[in-house]
């Protein structure tokens, strides 16, 4: 694949960086056994080292790499998903850091590998307020793109981790320009959250999510993570949404996110679980051709999780377009479509990436 050669160097760097990073952790932590007693003790350490005394904080953050270890994650050429979120985990604790009030911990320094129940355990040992699980994302096939935040189903957790993961996603989309895929829930067949950390999480009273800042094997996102400093500005814009939603104060950086509004949503009692119905609407309502292009009018409806992209045939369904972002909040969109055709078919997808096909209409 032609892209992945134009930044091939670059993660190549990256993953050299990770392999380089320190390993804070003793033989047995790099066996995979890390201890909070052990994460705290390093962490405090480092604090008082800079500081040149001890720190007492009032809010605790366990920020966790994702993968380590033999669980690379996802991979492309030149780059470990393991590594990626192992750089953004460490910019993302050294930025917040910067703030007043608040400690935060890692549940891995190196390459070490952890199981889905030790990540939150890690957390619960040093009495967390929040735990953050860092991601990159990989879809098969390669056609999605953008940041999305998963959390948890039930409760206060989710109403926690919707007003943090809403702030958390400002930063990454609305200031980067990821697009945005918005928060998410995923129920297992019995009913409880699919996800192992975010269910663990929950079982020990922590509120937590999952931050998958962008799809590596699509080359729509390949611009904002494609270097070191790239996966380092996505840990800063991390720690920014997660100290706007703890309304915290930096001297160093000259900001006070005491005052800043917050997305309310209820605590549901009963789990909110995924979408497992595609879009019930998918139309075309006017298509038009000229100077080389047809000028259309979609409409796309999903009660349930809303229409997050379309993509179009000329040929009557026999090929696919790449998807295309739904840049509207109205159920009806008007696309510009590069092309000849008599004919034009789309597909509508909601949040969850389930797709209706619309019924062909000719191009007039």
């Amino acid at each position: 694949m032609i892209y992945w050669k134009k930044i091939t160097s670059g993660l190549l760097a990256a993953v050299m960086f990770a392999s380089a990073v320190p390993l804070y952790t003793n033989a047995e932590e790099t066996a995979g056994k890390n201890t909070a007693a052990t994460i705290k003790a390093v962490t405090e350490a480092d604090a008082a080292a800079d500081t040149g005394e001890a720190v007492q904080k009032n809010i605790i953050v366990v920020i966790d790499p994702g993968h380590g270890g033999s669980n690379t994650g996802g991979q492309i050429p030149g780059l470990d998903e393991k590594n990626a979120t192992l750089i953004t985990a460490m910019a993302m604790k050294e930025e917040l850091e910067k703030y007043k009030g608040i400690t935060v911990y890692l549940t891995r320094y190196g390459d070490d590998e952890l199981s889905l129940s030790q990540r939150p355990q890690l957390a619960a040992d040093v009495g967390a307020d929040f735990f953050f699980s860092l991601h990159y994302n990989k879809a098969v096939p390669n056609r999605l793109y953008g940041a999305e935040v998963w959390i948890p189903s039930l409760g206060e957790n989710y109403s926690k981790g919707y007003a943090c993961g809403d702030l958390i996603l400002n930063e990454l989309c609305d200031g980067y320009g990821l697009y945005r895929r918005g928060i998410k829930t995923k129920l297992n067949k019995a009913g409880t959250d699919y996800y192992g950390v975010i269910k663990n999480a929950t079982a020990l009273g922590i509120p937590s999510m999952i931050i998958e800042h962008c799809h590596i094997d699509n080359e729509v996102d390949i611009p904002y993570f494609n270097s070191i400093e790239k996966l380092q500005l996505l840990g800063r814009l991390d720690a920014t949404g997660v100290a706007k939603y703890f309304r915290l104060q930096s001297d160093v950086l000259g900001v006070d996110y005491s005052n800043v509004q917050q997305t309310v949503v209820a605590a549901p009692v009963i789990p909110i679980g995924q979408d497992e119905t595609p879009p019930q609407v998918a139309a075309v309502v006017a298509a038009s051709q000229a100077d080389g292009q047809i000028n259309a009018v979609l409409q796309g409806v999903d009660a349930q999780s809303g229409i997050f992209y379309y993509d179009y045939s000329l040929d009557r369904g026999v090929t696919w377009s790449a998807l295309q972002k739904w840049d509207s909040v109205s159920p009806s969109y008007a696309v510009t479509i590069p092309g000849n055709s008599d004919t034009l078919t789309v597909r509508i997808y909601n949040q969850y990436d389930l797709s209706t096909q619309s019924a062909t209409v000719m191009v007039n």
